[in-house]
């Protein structure tokens, strides 16, 4: 916690506490909670990271992890936004959604997506308080699983007579990233644990046991379902936005300062 409200990086957790395991790594994420809560920091929902297979390696991951949103890191899309504080930070295209029901493990996807009232399109923007984003997966997910905020974008309702479409869309739709006009990456739904966005939610639900931590998910609550692309470094002045094609949601434009 004084590496994240002091904005400095720390030495790996599992340097010193060599037997750190997973299990362990997310009781100390639940602890975190409630010093934030402390604070009047509540959690609004919960982040799925590491569901693109495409950058496991890039960072020793070896399966998804979960980490939690707070009123006060997840804001609506600005025309702006200031990345002082994190600490290197990188910027992660996702899809959103905003529950209306409780989802249970078992569900199908016309089940799930019937727990669903709303879809978004924003940023996750990710730091990390170990240097270089060396780590291992137990002090990702000790570290606020590398959360730093979550832009979203507009978020838009999902009437019943459409519920076949967005399930149609979810698994196949397309994105394109640019920095300052020039494209970075392109990225499409199935990067997300193969199958799509929605896929993220069926996984924390069913695989509570080796997720190490139990997923409760209430009516109201935001998922943010990983990158659909890599994980890029921001830097203050540069433009970040989107375009995504086949699904009914806008591209996204953000000036970081």
């Amino acid at each position: 916690m004084a590496a994240l409200d002091e904005s400095k990086q720390i030495d790996l957790i599992s340097k010193y506490l060599t037997t750190l395991t997973v299990q362990d790594a997310y009781g100390i994420a639940k602890e975190i909670e409630y010093l934030r809560a402390d604070r009047k920091e509540y959690t609004v929902g919960l982040k799925v990271g590491f569901t693109n297979r495409n950058i496991w390696k890039d960072y020793n991951a070896s399966s998804p992890i979960v980490g939690t949103l707070y009123n006060t890191t997840v804001k609506m899309i600005d025309k702006t936004f200031s990345v002082n504080g994190l600490l290197e930070p990188k910027i992660e295209p996702e899809i959103i959604f905003k529950l209306k029901k409780t989802p249970k493990a078992g569900m199908n996807n016309e089940e799930l997506i019937e727990c669903v009232s709303h879809v978004s399109h924003g940023f996750e923007i990710v730091h990390s308080i170990f240097k270089n984003w060396q780590f291992t997966p137990a002090d990702t997910i000790a570290a606020f699983g590398l959360h730093g905020a979550l832009l979203c974008g507009p978020f838009v309702e999902i009437l019943k007579v459409e519920k076949s479409i967005w399930l149609e869309e979810l698994s196949s739709f397309s994105i394109i990233l640019s920095c300052n006009g020039k494209e970075v990456d392109k990225g499409h739904a199935s990067n997300i644990l193969e199958v799509g966005p929605l896929e993220a939610l069926r996984h924390i639900l069913l695989d509570n046991k080796k997720l190490g931590r139990q997923v409760i998910l209430n009516p109201g609550d935001l998922v943010t379902t990983g990158t659909l692309t890599g994980a890029f470094s921001i830097h203050g002045d540069e433009v970040w936005s989107t375009n995504l094609h086949g699904i009914k949601l806008s591209g996204i434009e953000v000036k970081f300062n």
